[in-house]
């Protein structure tokens, strides 16, 4: 008996989850609270007798074929043990992702994987889905930017869309410059300067000391907060001073070259949208992402919006007297995923996706911007039996305002809205 066919002997067959990020992967099961694993989205081979870690996204945010089939038989009997057959595949994929790395991951599903179907859903439609919201201003800061995208009664308003090169990757630069800048490492009780000693720090050692020793000190102030000790491989003590620990994540709200900050861009996506909507997407902030998760983000995030609106050029633009935040169901880093496995226990996946034989026979994977700019007209035709698109109306969700996920919770979601009663309501 093949080895896939002995994985899933006993196995339910829920959908598989994917949120694959730039530094992360979460992955998981369709109708779960909560991703069965978080790995990292990187590679790692055995080249001359040495392990290399290669990254999944490359600089230019292209994907290596093998790697990314090398990632998914990782995935699926490593981690998850199911038969890839067997199963649907639903990605959190966002919206600025290439349509290249979109056709090549379909690609080696279908081909290689063999799955049923797969489908792509908007990450930032799914961050308000997981919180039963119809209109919401998503602010995603993941690792290599951060994206602000309006979401009014359950559409995406493109032209208002914002991004900034400033998430957790330049916190990291930030990070690593300044230790071989001042810092001071141990070595035998003796100090010596960290530049004397490494000539660059790992990702792994610098994601560690953003998470566990830095935060974001308060709106104009000049705190500094306690020197502490992190211990690197090797036997080497950094100090991590105060000054680091409170400042590092300042750069993300002092700005870029250009002076615009993460505040700067949610207050220009709005600036971009409908005068009449700008107030309700100012009141249903949904902010998801792993960098937001760093101590005093939001409370700082909260304090420079409200000093920036009273500033140049937003006060004479932007009447808006308050902003507010909705907390996540689950932590920030998770909650596009759990949106995409609400999404995936609905009986409406199978006609939102793309079915390995439709794929066979059309095997392109339509853009975003051409599935949402598809006029009301061209939606009626589509459910004509006169007009079969092959390839393109089972694709999306965001393509039929009928079949959208957000919309179909709101008939699901009441006052007392839990998971609980959402999955139960689901299953029914």
């Amino acid at each position: 008996m093949a080895l896939m066919d002995l994985i899933s002997l006993g196995a339910d067959k829920q959908a598989v989850v994917f949120d694959i990020g730039a530094a992360f992967t979460k992955i998981g099961f369709a109708g779960e609270f909560s991703p069965r694993h978080i790995i990292r989205s990187e590679i790692k081979t055995m080249i001359k007798g040495d392990l290399v870690t290669s990254k999944l996204f490359k600089d230019n945010n292209n994907i290596d074929c093998n790697e990314l089939r090398e990632f998914f038989h990782m995935i699926y009997f490593k981690y998850l043990l199911v038969n890839p057959k067997e199963r649907r595949v639903v990605i959190c994929d966002s919206i600025l992702k290439s349509i290249n790395v979109r056709n090549l991951i379909a690609q080696v599903l279908f081909k290689d994987f063999e799955i049923i179907s797969l489908c792509f859903i908007s990450s930032h439609l799914l961050a308000v889905f997981s919180l039963g919201l119809k209109t919401g201003l998503v602010i995603d800061c993941g690792y290599t930017e951060t994206t602000v995208v309006p979401i009014f009664e359950e559409l995406p308003i493109l032209s208002a869309m914002e991004y900034i090169n400033l998430a957790g990757k330049a916190v990291h630069q930030h990070i690593n410059d300044q230790i071989l800048k001042n810092g001071i490492v141990e070595s035998n009780g003796t100090e010596k300067l960290a530049n004397s000693v490494i000539t660059s720090v790992d990702e792994v050692v610098l994601e560690d000391i953003k998470s566990q020793c830095c935060f974001v000190g308060r709106f104009s102030s000049n705190l500094i907060a306690v020197p502490v000790k992190y211990h690197i491989n090797g036997g080497l003590v950094l100090n991590v001073s105060g000054k680091l620990r409170a400042c590092s994540l300042d750069i993300l709200f002092q700005g870029n070259d250009d002076d615009q900050s993460i505040t700067t861009t949610i207050l220009d996506s709005i600036l971009k949208c409908p005068i009449d909507c700008r107030k309700l997407l100012a009141e249903n902030i949904v902010v998801v992402g792993g960098t937001c998760m760093s101590t005093g983000f939001l409370p700082r995030l909260y304090s420079e919006l409200n000093h920036l609106i009273t500033t140049e050029p937003y006060k004479d633009k932007l009447f808006l007297k308050k902003f507010v935040f909705h907390k996540t169901a689950i932590p920030e880093n998770c909650s596009v995923w759990l949106g995409g496995a609400m999404f995936s226990a609905l009986e409406l996946l199978a006609e939102q996706s793309i079915s390995r034989e439709a794929y066979q026979l059309n095997p392109k994977i339509p853009d975003w911007s051409s599935m949402l700019s598809v006029s009301k007209e061209d939606l009626s035709k589509s459910h004509s039996e006169k007009y079969k698109w092959e390839g393109f109306r089972k694709t999306l969700p965001l393509s039929n305002p009928k079949f959208l996920p957000v919309s179909y919770s709101s008939e699901l979601i009441k006052k007392d809205f839990t998971l609980t009663n959402y999955l139960k309501t689901s299953e029914e």
